[in-house]
Order: C-alpha cells, then structure tokens, then sequence
C-alpha cells in the first residue's frame, strides 16, 4: 500500500525561490561640487599628455585636472611627465596629481635602491632611469646606487619633495579620485594607504553603500567604463597609444575624451 500510495500521490512542489541579485550601486549620477577632469595613467606618455591637455584647455578651459598616479615607468618619457605636471601644477592651483604605486616604488627606489632597486626596474623602472638620462652601463655593472645618485641629481630637491608631498585621494561631493580603488566596505578616510594605491579584492565587485562615486586607474581597461559606482580610465596608454581623460559634471553622464601620440601603434 504504501508503494501505491506514493504513485498516486502529488509531489511536492519545487522551491520557486531563486538566488538573490548581486547588490547593486544606489547612489544615483555623480555629483561633484563643480565639474572636474580626471586624467588616467600616464606611465612616461608626454606626448599623449600634450595633446589631451591641448584638447581639454580648448573644450573645458577652466576645470580642474585630476591625474590619477603613474606618471613614470614603461613609457619612454618619465622624466619630461613628471617636468609638465610640475610646472602645470606651480601654473594653476587647481591642478592636481595623486600618488600611484610606479610612484611610491620610484621613491623607494630613491630611498633605498639596494633593497628596492631591481623590483622597480623590472616594473618599468629602468625606461624611468633611461629617461633621466643614465646610460645602462650602471645597471649593467649592478651599481644601482650609482644610477639613484644620478636620478635624483637630474630629478633636483624641489621635484623630489613634491613627489613625496603627492596626496592619496581627491574629493568633490559624492565623488572620490583614487590611484587603484579602495575598500567598498569603508569609508576612505579609514583605507589603509595600500588599498589606494595598489587596489582591493573587493573594489568593483561588492557596491559603495555610502553613495560615493569612485573614479580611479591602475587597472587597464579597453574602453573607459562607467557602472555601478566605479568610473575606470586606465586605457593603458604606454601599450595601446590611447591616453584618456573623464570629464566629470554634476548630474549627468561622464564624458570621455582620449589622445594619441600621433606615431602608429603595433
């Protein structure tokens, strides 16, 4: 009977329900305190930054420029960045330039190149060297002591304190420019200095809770992005010869404007 009993007996419904979506971001359009322009990573591309700043004084003439960090490195052209950001800075006081993690290993580098030297060059670092002007007999002979004499003789003492003055985060309403990203979990005043330099597992995965756009480079991207809280504008202009440039209003979608350096890429 009760092999009968279950032929003829209903099943059980199955469950009906389904998995909850991914949190999602909430915190509407951006909305800075004024508009504002965010510049990616540079990495030694000094024509692609004359040519961007070119556009941008002819487009936007009088918004603040925000560099997001990797000025030196991997392109051939580190120190000339670093020489146009300078000045451009002393020009304008509304002319800002963020600390990325090329730059913190430069300065450890410049710190202590016995102990950080061959990381760095390995990363992009000798074509930065290059760029000051040592040949790479030095580096060839393993003097990398020799080579941070040099650079920082040809980077001068008023250069090298405004790269270690270079500030981590930049703010405007529910807006944030960093290097990397940040910890979407916490607030960014409490973000271990890491987290915005070299980025967060987190970042781009789990929303903002607290509205905050976050506008950042580091991590090439084809196209500039803009979704869920996260505007991305590292186009990886030293490899694809696009440099890219997010300019930011209140209340509306991001535009995006990019420069080449005019040679042909591979």
């Amino acid at each position: 009977m009760k092999s009968l009993r279950r032929l003829f007996t209903s099943p059980k419904p199955k469950s009906t329900s389904r998995p909850e979506p991914p949190p999602s971001f909430r915190g509407g359009l951006p909305k800075p305190d004024r508009a504002f322009v965010a510049i990616g990573d540079i990495h030694g591309c000094a024509e692609n930054l004359a040519r961007l700043w070119e556009k941008l004084d002819q487009t936007v003439p009088d918004l603040p420029l925000v560099h997001v960090g990797d000025y030196v490195d991997r392109g051939d052209h580190s120190a000339q960045v670093l020489e146009m950001l300078f000045d451009r800075q002393k020009e304008r006081a509304d002319v800002v330039c963020l600390k990325g993690n090329h730059e913190e290993m430069f300065l450890e580098f410049l710190y202590d190149p016995s102990e950080s030297g061959e990381r760095w060059l390995r990363y992009g670092g000798l074509q930065t060297v290059a760029s000051f002007g040592p040949t790479g007999d030095a580096y060839g002979r393993k003097d990398i002591a020799r080579l941070r004499d040099a650079v920082i003789e040809r980077l001068g003492e008023e250069r090298l304190t405004w790269l270690k003055a270079m500030p981590l985060v930049w703010s405007s309403g529910n807006m944030a420019v960093v290097h990397a990203g940040a910890d979407p979990r916490k607030p960014l005043d409490e973000q271990p200095s890491r987290n915005l330099t070299w980025g967060h597992q987190a970042f781009g995965q789990l929303p903002r809770r607290d509205g905050l756009w976050v506008v950042h480079g580091h991590t090439i991207v084809q196209v500039p992005q803009m979704a869920n809280g996260v505007i991305s504008i590292d186009t990886g202009a030293y490899a694809t010869d696009r440099l890219t440039a997010a300019i930011v209003r209140p209340d509306r979608e991001v535009e995006f404007v990019q420069a080449t350096s005019g040679k042909a890429t591979p």
